[in-house]
This record gives C-alpha cells, sequence and structure tokens, in this order.
C-alpha cells in the first residue's frame, strides 16, 4: 500500500527539457523466446544497457549537485556554455544598512499612507458599484416578473369562471418558480463578472502602488550616487538567469536563520507593510536574502483558513492581509508588494499549468488551468518563484482549537526555468526564460511530473513524451537516481468500469541496476492507462510522494499476455550493500534469466559478517510463493566473498534473497541485502536438488559432487575445503568413508554409493574434539537413488 502526502495546491514538475521535440514513440517489446514462452516477454534486450550513466551521483541528493551529467546530451552544451556577463549593474542600495542610512524606510511610510488611502477610495468605489449592479438586477427581474403577471392576467379573460382560481394558483407557482432561479443563474454570472471587475481593478492598482515605490528608491540610489547607471526604477528585461538555482546557494540550511525569523514575525501583527518589510529584512545584507525571507513569511502565513489567534480575538485580523482574505488580492500580489517595499523587482506571470487534477493527455484551453505564478529579480537575473504551490498545511488540533502546521517545497523557491516549464507555461514565452522557447504543443506532450521527483534527485534516463505507446504490451521506463530510494507506483485504466478494480496489481517490476531505477511495466490487454511512480527519501518508506505519471497506449498485444509479477517491492541492492562492503560481483542486473543446469551468484566481501539467504518459486496461476532452499546452495563462503549456486526446476519465477548483518551489531535481525528475479524459460530436464548443508558449513567450499542426488552403484568423487578439520568422512549405510588430506584444507576421495538407497552424509571432526563418533559435526547430506534408466 502507498501512503500518498496530500499536497493541496501543488501541480506538476519535470525533467530537464530536452533539446529537440518530444513525440510519443512506440516502444519495441522484446519477441518471443525460442520455445515459444511468453515468460520471454519479461526479458528485452535492452534491460541490461546502462551505458548513458556515465557518472554516479553522490548519496545525498543535496542541491550541491549540478545534474548535468542527467540531460540530454544536446542540453548539456547549451547549458555548459560559458556564463554571459551580467547585463545590469547592481544597484547602490542593497542590504537593510544601506535603506536605513538613506532614509528609504521613512520616505516609504508616507508613500504607504497615500497608498492606503487610494485602497480605501477604491473600495468604497467598487462597494458602490456592486450595490449598483445587484440593483439593476433586482430591478431588470422585478420587471420581467411584472410582465409575466400581465400576461398572465390578459390570458384569464378566455377563461371560464370555474376553472380560474386553480390555473391561477398554479400558473402564479410556476411564474415565481422560474423567476426565483433566473435571478439566481443572473446573480451567479453578474457576482463573477464583478469580482472580476474588482481584480482587476486591484490588480492595476498593485502594480502602479508597486512601480511607485521602486521609483521612490530609485530617487534615493541616485541620491546616493549621482553617476549610478542603474537604479530601482530601471526594470530589466526578461532573459534567462545567469547561472543556475545551485550556483546562489547549495543548501537550504544557508537560510536557517532567515527562515526562523520569518515564520517567527507570521505570528505578529503590523499596522504598516513598511514596518513588516523592515522587520524582515533586518539581517539581510543581499537581494538573495531578501527574496527569501519574503517567501518564507508569506507561505507561513495562515491565509486560507483562520488561525488560533483569530478564533480567540475575532476582531484582531491583519489589517495588510484584508486584500487576500477576502480575495481581491492573491499570494503573488502580496509577494509582489512585499518585493516592491524591500527593492526587488516582482513580476506576475499568468499562464497554463499542470496542476491539480491534471493527468496526462488532457486538453488546456479556454480557462481550464490557468494559473499564475511569480518572477523575481536579484542581482540582475529574473528567477522563478511560486509562494502558492511551496505552501503546504498540515492541520493538527493543540488544546481543542485548529492548530495549522506549515511546511514549505524548497523546489518552488527559485526554480530553474528548465525544470519550471514542465509544471508551468507563460502567455508571454519571454517568461520561459528559456534561450530557445518551447512551443506549447511540445510542453503538453512533456510528462507530467510532480516537485518530489526534484527534490530527490531524480532525473529520466531518456526523452519520454507524456504519452508512451508500445505495440508489444511492455513498457519501460528508466529513472536516474542519486541513490537508492523508496518506490511505489500505480497502474489505472483510463476507460474503468465501475465493477473494475481501480488499479492493477502485479503488472510493473522494478529493479536498480547501478544508479538506476528500471520500471518494466506489463500491460493485460490493449487500451489506455495512466502510469504514476511514487517516492521517499528512504528504501522502506511506507508514506511516499507522487513523482510523476504518463499515459501508456498499448494499441496491440502480440500473443498472451504476461504473466504477473511476484508482489515484492523491488529487485537490485539495498543501502545494507554499502553499508557492509557487499559487492555484486557476477550479476550487477537483478534480472537473470537461467535456461541452463544451473546459474552462478557471487558477492564479494570487505569485512567478516553474518550472511544468510532465502529462495522461493512464485507461482503466477495462484500468486501463492513457496521456499524452495535445497535448489540453491552456498558453494563456498570466506572472508574475501560468497558462492551461490541456484538450479530452477522448473519454469516461473524465482525469488533469491541475500540477507546480511555486521558481526558487531546489537540488532540480531539481518536485513534485505539484495534481491533478484531469476526467469526460467526452459528448465533443464535433468534439474536436481543440492546437497543439504548444515550450520558448520560455513566458510567452507563444495566442487563436486553438485548434485544432492547420488545413483547407487557409482563411484563418486568427494572434493571439498573445510577449514581446520582433522578428519572428513563420507557415511553410507552406517559405513565411514575416509577422505584423504591434500594440501591447504582440501580432502577428496572416490567413493563408491553401493546399491541400497539412502542418505550419503559428510562429517568432520575438528580441531580440540575427540575421536568419538558423537563429537563428529555434520557438514552435508546427499540422497542416494536408484538408477532410472530410460530404456530405447
Amino acid at each position: 500500500m502507498i501512503c500518498v502526502v496530500i499536497d493541496e495546491v501543488t501541480g506538476t514538475a519535470t525533467r530537464p527539457l530536452p533539446a529537440t521535440p518530444v513525440k510519443p514513440q512506440p516502444i519495441k517489446g522484446p519477441g518471443p523466446s525460442p520455445g515459444g514462452d511468453s515468460l520471454a516477454s519479461l526479458t528485452p534486450g535492452n534491460l541490461n544497457d546502462t551505458s548513458a550513466w556515465t557518472t554516479q551521483s553522490s548519496p545525498n541528493a543535496s542541491m550541491d549537485q549540478t545534474y548535468e551529467n542527467y540531460r540530454p546530451n544536446q542540453y548539456q552544451q547549451q547549458r555548459q556554455q560559458p556564463a554571459k556577463p551580467s547585463p545590469h549593474p547592481k544597484s547602490v542600495l542593497v542590504s537593510y544598512d544601506d535603506f536605513e542610512n538613506a532614509g528609504i524606510f521613512d520616505g516609504q511610510l508616507m508613500l504607504e499612507q497615500r497608498h492606503r488611502e487610494e485602497e480605501e477610495r477604491l473600495l468604497r468605489f467598487l462597494l458602490e458599484e456592486r450595490e449598483k449592479e445587484l440593483k439593476r438586477l433586482d430591478d431588470a427581474v422585478e420587471n420581467e416578473k411584472e410582465k409575466a403577471a400581465d400576461d398572465l392576467l390578459s390570458s384569464l379573460e378566455n377563461l371560464s369562471i370555474n376553472s380560474v382560481p386553480r390555473s391561477l394558483v398554479d400558473e402564479r407557482d410556476r411564474i415565481e418558480e422560474h423567476f426565483r432561479n433566473l435571478k439566481e443563474e443572473r446573480l451567479k454570472s453578474v457576482t463573477e463578472k464583478i469580482a472580476t471587475e474588482e481584480k482587476t481593478r486591484n490588480g492595476k492598482m498593485i502594480d502602479r502602488h508597486c512601480q511607485e515605490m521602486m521609483m521612490l528608491i530609485g530617487e534615493k540610489d541616485r541620491e546616493m550616487d549621482r553617476m549610478c547607471l542603474f537604479d530601482h526604477s530601471m526594470k530589466p528585461p526578461p532573459e534567462p538567469p545567469e547561472g543556475k538555482k545551485s550556483s546562489l546557494y547549495k543548501t537550504p540550511a544557508v537560510f536557517e536563520a532567515l527562515d526562523l525569523r520569518a515564520i517567527d514575525l507570521a505570528n505578529k501583527d503590523y499596522g504598516t507593510m513598511t514596518d513588516l518589510v523592515r522587520d524582515l529584512t533586518r539581517t539581510c545584507k543581499s537581494e538573495l536574502e531578501k527574496a527569501r525571507v519574503l517567501f518564507r513569511w508569506v507561505i507561513a502565513k495562515d491565509i486560507n483558513k483562520q488561525s488560533v489567534n483569530e478564533i480567540v480575538r475575532p476582531h484582531a485580523i491583519d489589517r495588510l492581509l484584508k486584500g487576500v482574505k477576502s480575495g481581491k488580492e492573491t499570494y503573488h500580489q502580496l509577494y509582489k508588494k512585499l518585493c516592491s517595499y524591500a527593492g526587488l523587482h516582482c513580476e506576475i506571470v499568468l499562464g497554463y499549468s499542470k496542476g491539480a487534477g491534471y493527468k496526462p493527455g488532457m486538453r488546456m484551453d479556454g480557462q481550464t488551468f490557468r494559473n499564475s505564478w511569480t518572477v523575481v529579480n536579484i542581482d540582475g537575473s529574473w528567477r522563478l518563484v511560486n509562494c502558492t504551490w511551496a505552501a503546504r498545511h498540515v492541520t493538527g488540533h493543540k488544546d481543542n482549537l485548529p492548530q495549522m502546521y506549515h511546511k514549505y517545497d524548497e523546489f518552488y523557491f527559485l526554480t530553474d526555468p528548465e525544470d519550471h516549464i514542465y509544471q508551468h507555461y507563460p502567455d508571454d514565452p519571454y517568461w520561459q526564460l528559456l534561450e530557445i522557447p518551447l512551443p506549447f504543443s511540445e510542453f503538453l506532450n512533456l510528462p507530467v511530473v510532480k516537485s518530489p521527483f526534484f527534490n530527490y534527485g531524480l532525473r529520466f534516463y531518456s526523452n519520454y513524451g507524456a504519452t508512451v505507446t508500445t505495440d508489444t504490451g511492455m513498457v519501460e521506463i528508466r529513472l536516474l537516481t542519486p541513490k537508492v530510494l523508496g518506490f511505489g507506483s500505480m497502474l489505472e485504466p483510463v476507460n474503468r468500469q465501475p465493477s473494475e478494480p481501480k488499479q492493477l496489481e502485479g503488472r510493473t517490476l522494478l529493479r536498480f541496476v547501478k544508479n538506476e531505477a528500471i520500471f518494466t511495466i506489463a500491460l493485460p490487454a490493449p487500451g489506455l492507462y495512466y502510469f504514476s511512480i511514487y517516492t521517499g527519501d528512504y528504501w522502506k518508506s511506507e508514506c511516499l510522494e507522487s513523482a510523476c505519471t504518463f499515459l501508456l497506449q498499448c494499441t496491440n498485444m502480440k500473443g498472451r499476455p504476461s504473466p504477473p509479477y511476484p508482489p515484492v517491492p523491488f529487485f537490485g541492492p539495498t543501502p545494507v550493500m554499502e553499508n557492509l562492503g557487499i559487492t555484486a560481483d557476477s550479476n550487477i542486473d537483478p534480472l537473470v534469466v537461467c535456461n541452463n543446469d544451473f546459474i552462478e551468484i557471487n558477492f564479494l566481501l570487505s569485512r567478516d559478517i553474518r550472511l544468510t539467504h532465502t529462495f522461493q518459486y512464485f507461482d503466477v496461476n495462484d500468486g501463492s510463493i513457496t521456499d524452495i532452499d535445497r535448489y540453491v546452495f552456498l558453494r563456498s563462503r570466506n572472508d574475501a566473498g560468497a558462492n551461490y549456486l541456484i538450479r530452477c526446476h522448473k519454469a516461473g519465477f524465482y525469488i533469491f534473497s541475500l540477507y546480511a548483518a555486521d558481526l558487531t551489531g546489537e540488532s540480531q535481525s539481518l536485513d534485505c541485502a539484495f534481491r533478484y528475479l531469476i526467469i526460467c524459460q526452459e528448465p533443464s530436464p535433468t534439474v536436481a536438488m543440492f546437497p543439504k548443508t548444515y550450520q558448520k558449513w560455513h566458510r567452507c567450499a563444495l566442487y563436486e559432487p553438485l548434485t544432492g542426488d547420488l545413483n547407487t552403484d557409482k563411484r563418486v568423487m568427494f572434493r571439498m575445503d573445510i577449514p581446520q578439520a582433522l578428519e572428513v568422512f563420507v557415511v553410507i549405510n552406517e559405513i565411514w568413508h575416509h577422505l584423504k588430506h591434500k594440501v591447504g584444507c582440501a580432502w577428496e576421495g572416490q567413493i563408491n554409493t553401493g546399491p541400497i538407497p539412502g542418505v550419503a552424509k559428510v562429517y568432520a571432526r575438528f580441531q580440540g574434539a575427540t575421536k568419538d563418533q558423537s563429537i563428529f559435526s555434520q557438514m552435508l547430506d546427499y540422497e542416494i537413488v536408484e538408477d532410472a534408466e530410460t530404456e530405447i
């Protein structure tokens, strides 16, 4: 089960912008196996190809990564060009001390007072206009109602006396109902019209006030330096930023003091915007710090719902937020006003967004999915900011009063344009802030990717479109990951019948190969499906966040659909491998095909650790999982490594899991270190079990016989390494056969199995023991069976 973090306002985000148009490309699925088994479709020939991975990421998904190695080659060339010199010299007045010494705050108080008077005058005007519109509506409806009544009275002259009373009552009720509904419809339309007009007028006034505030600061610039080439009244043109977000700061931790200050001041009421910005920016030395502290204050404010203070003191409403609370002002306009007081150019951008409710393949036109966001100019470069989508509200309770806890999404502060374009498409292409603007049709064809995708350092292996088409029923989606993360997925039919389940289980296989998370989806039938990926920071995470969604289109199904996959979260390494110094030596890809007598799996060890394993068979018919330990054998184990042999006795899925723990650890449990999915398409008809091992077999090695079943009346060579053994015997039917000690710890000898079926046991006596049989340690068991020769 996937626990999805619900974000009330967040939309989508994606990978870096591809340099060429993205078009849905059919995925060529694998062909059938020579034997015609449908299980062959589970192992496409290209699944082991990891050549596109060139640089291994840091295991920490912090902002110190530049991600250039994740991007398509063409885009790397574009982004690796030398940064252009800043076209705008820095302002004369930047820091809080600069503003204080220049007397800007005193000038702002006077200007703000005039602005407030204009706001009050506009509010009175809008209130009168609203009353006039509503009165006109009432008068119009009343006139129409009177006319309808007159028409009714004139029609009564043709009716008989006996029928008038009943007809009059019915007609009167019908007219009342009709005009009541008509008034409600018109009232809704008029109210929307009035609200739009009020927002438009209020928006124009805010733009003018912000411009006047910047002009005031610009005058102070020129007073301080009459030779300055740039002042705050000069708005820079929209151009791509001079560098990436990571060039401004490496981690949000650098803003910890500013963030705490913003959150603290969000609980304080202010009478003027000047005093608020003055306190917020008191410790700011740069435009970046100003933009940050204003951003954190806006998203820390509980604007949409009442706070505890308002419930306790209902009349103590922050007057600075009256416009937002009344619906005439937005988060973005509030942020723009704050920026103008801090001397930062800020613009509100209109356009389309892949927000809540949007799914790949949907249309965008008219007012559907319309949205707005902001751009703020920092040191001459425009940067993208979205206070609305950055705010996350989690509601709890404290002392029987609603308590709002605030989270924020770092992705929406100074988002890089090549990431931002996957969520937002501006009406004005210049505000894409890209060197080469993206056409709207290509924006629609980008995958739906949300902010956790970027927050956890994910990138796409290839230029996927929003719609992935296949004519085989098999789809593969690869993500590049900075470390092993927690993942989940959901496959939903688009045209689902009410009686059908919402999601399809067992159709997705996830495996980790080096720094890739590879999702293989086996669609059950032709049709359309939504495929969503969820992720979390910890590989065992149960609470995951939505990362990306695709529309899968299966146009045709060649052969039978692939059977369901085992109900296992993922296959491949876990962080336990790195923590304990274990390396997969023979099979890096956890998807292994076995069509031979056995397969060999090797692990390299850097130190002595505890190891164990399980081997299971998944029955695709009933979904059961069965332990089959006799078909896996720890052939050898020492401080340098462990060698396993695995046999598959019938076609199907097999799960091999390695568990490990540190010898010095207090916990007695072992964590999963690696998990293999073994697919057997054509089992050997002579597959036999391995010999049974016992606890003392630890650190030993077997060379022959490797088959657990030995035929009667056969001479069999036994050859093995048993360190520190003084004697080694093979016991058959109570007859003890001594093995010869060779060089080192090797023991060997040829033994006749005899005519009677039974058990062959290998015993060893170690240093410190006597020759009494009771202290011999049992090492291995073999089954002696009759030789069933085939008659010709």
